[in-house]
């Protein structure tokens, strides 16, 4: 498990996790994703477009959940989103159908790394 599936599922390395599927993941109508104030800095340009597009259609039907954080790595820079809000929720598959939007401003790193403290998964 990489260190963003780990901070995803707030769980430390030598945690003990049990894995099961999840049946009832339904297609995603739209995402709201903000990305991460100190991974923007000097980028110029339609983050939607250069980033998040690309990203969801390089490998399409990826599964997103409220309050999971993403690296999305283009245009030589590494910025990270978090997934504000899913339709349905809490949690969704991007398909080529899901409206994905992109707020204009960005969440501080600081209430990031405040809901890394929250209690993982059951």
């Amino acid at each position: 498990m990489n260190r963003g599936v780990r901070n995803n599922l707030r769980i430390r390395l030598g945690d003990i996790v049990s894995i099961e599927g999840c049946q009832d993941v339904k297609d995603g109508e739209r995402i709201h994703v903000l990305p991460v104030d100190d991974t923007v800095h000097g980028i110029t340009g339609n983050l939607l477009e250069v980033y998040l597009k690309p990203y969801f259609v390089s490998k399409p039907y990826r599964p997103v959940h409220k309050g999971d954080v993403f690296i999305v790595r283009a245009a030589m820079h590494a910025v990270e989103f978090k997934v504000i809000e899913t339709e349905p929720s809490p949690y969704c598959i991007v398909t080529p159908n899901t409206a994905i939007h992109c707020g204009d401003s960005p969440i501080k790193r600081e209430e990031e790394e405040i809901s890394l403290n929250e209690i993982g998964y059951d």
